[in-house]
């Protein structure tokens, strides 16, 4: 269900006091310097569960409350209030946040019974672009919108070589523990750049992400939500046999990986658009280091704090069933562990860096079908309370496209509502969604594209 809305007002928050000038300038870490130059959208979908009628000023109140206390947040999250600089920098000017209200004449409940992928970026202040920003660009930007039920969603693009999704999180829970006054007060940990200094010298090809570029393609996308609740999560664990690998509980987020990453080949080596010269299956995970450490980071550790790991097999089915798919993902995954953050500490740390960059680019093959994968889940996200409850629905709104897109093949993992099953976005190159639409074993695991509503229904 696609809506227009109607822009309100536009301004740009300040933070309530200004940032000292010792604190001018934001140095990006190293692990913010491998870290691609885009922004990262998340929407948080709140209903008005009493369904009762707001009062005339309803908008004009809440958007002060709003405002005043992102600005208070603002002054301990200095850099998102700030401008780029340059490559390795940003000039934490206090020239602001841009803030957007938007109003809907529409009903929140009508969009979520069916909620269009691409109409959910019509809740976002920018339109998605993988265009790279450059100096004088926002760092984040925020949309607030009412609909006509009463219902609000909160819209936000962050610059993702400033912030990670445990540091988005963090702000946005910070945000809306300043709009209920709540005494709890975070402060942000801005660290990372002694613990990794960035590299002035390092050329862009050496990043770490910049392994993923042999592998994108131009092409349309097709978006399919898939929901898999605890009692999927369940079956699916109880599809791996207990070998040494499984004395660790096995995570939601690796039966759910493995699973999806076996639909993917099985899509691929199905699909009348042909794969036969991509000999090899490749997936990709996102790995927060911030309790790989010992001691592990703060909490709130401000900035990047991930990695990239591969992980790849034949894509001729040969070695696609769940529990060898399970392992791969596995073995990547625990290859970031202590030492591997360790030797990247520090001012000598750079070495180290370019050794784990050395190992793990050893995964990626020369000719693969890519899946990259990105996990939030047990980031919190959907204990973000303004004040109106916890969120209904949670929206990335960066899947699906009527346009074709460089990077397709995508797949972002949330928590549901509930805390304990999956929400699985795939982003799906438009050639393969009639064969991965056909492999039953996922229907009957999950739900597809059901209506966020349905957790109303269900216990928090």
């Amino acid at each position: 269900m696609k809506m227009e809305g109607e822009i309100i007002s536009r301004e740009h928050i300040k933070p309530s006091s200004p940032t000292p000038p010792d604190q001018r300038t934001h140095k990006l870490s190293l692990l913010d310097q491998i870290v691609p130059p885009i922004y990262v959208p998340l929407v948080l979908y709140y209903p008005n569960l009493e369904n009762t009628p707001k009062n005339p000023d309803f908008i004009s109140q809440t958007t002060q409350i709003l405002k005043q206390s992102l600005s208070a947040t603002l002054t301990r999250f200095y850099p998102l209030a700030g401008r780029i600089k340059d490559r390795l920098s940003i000039d934490c000017n206090d020239e602001g946040v841009p803030f957007v209200v938007a109003k809907f004449s529409t009903s929140l409940s009508d969009f979520l019974e069916n909620p269009d992928s691409q109409a959910c970026r019509g809740h976002i202040p920018s339109p998605l672009t993988w265009a790279e920003p450059g100096p004088g660009s926002n760092v984040a930007l925020i949309q607030v919108n009412y609909f006509d039920c009463g219902g609000i969603a909160v819209g936000s693009l962050f610059l993702h070589k400033v912030a990670d999704g445990v540091t988005i999180g963090t702000f946005m829970k910070a945000w809306a523990a300043a709009v209920r006054g709540s005494a709890e007060t975070v402060l942000p940990d801005y660290t990372a750049q002694s613990f990794f200094p960035q590299n002035e010298t390092m050329k862009r090809e050496s990043h770490l992400f910049s392994a993923m570029r042999q592998y994108f393609k131009f092409g349309k996308t097709v978006m399919r939500r898939y929901v898999f609740d605890a009692s999927a999560i369940s079956k699916l664990r109880a599809k791996l046999s207990p070998t040494e690998a499984l004395k660790q509980r096995p995570s939601r987020v690796e039966v759910v990986s493995a699973l999806l990453w076996k639909c993917f080949i099985v899509a691929s080596t199905k699909s009348s658009y042909g794969n036969n010269n991509h000999p090899t299956s490749l997936v990709t995970h996102g790995v927060n280091m911030r309790r790989k450490a010992d001691p592990p980071f703060p909490e709130h550790s401000f900035g990047n704090f991930v990695w990239l790991v591969p992980a790849s097999t034949t894509n001729d089915q040969t070695d696609a069933d769940l529990e060898t798919l399970f392992s791969k993902v596995r073995n990547a995954i625990i290859k970031v562990d202590i030492d591997f953050v360790k030797r990247m500490q520090g001012e000598s740390g750079f070495p180290g860096y370019s050794k784990n960059l050395e190992e793990s680019w050893k995964g990626f093959p020369e000719n693969a079908d890519y899946l990259a994968i990105s996990s939030w889940c047990n980031f919190g996200l959907y204990s973000i309370d303004f004040g109106w409850g916890r969120p209904i629905w949670i929206s990335k709104c960066d899947a699906g496209s009527e346009v074709e897109w460089p990077f397709i093949n995508v797949l972002w993992l949330m928590d549901t509502r509930q805390g304990d099953g999956v929400e699985a976005w795939l982003t799906l190159d438009e050639h393969y969604i009639d064969a991965f639409d056909k492999i039953q074993e996922l229907h009957d695991l999950a739900e597809v594209d059901p209506s966020p509503l349905l957790d109303l229904c269900s216990p928090a």
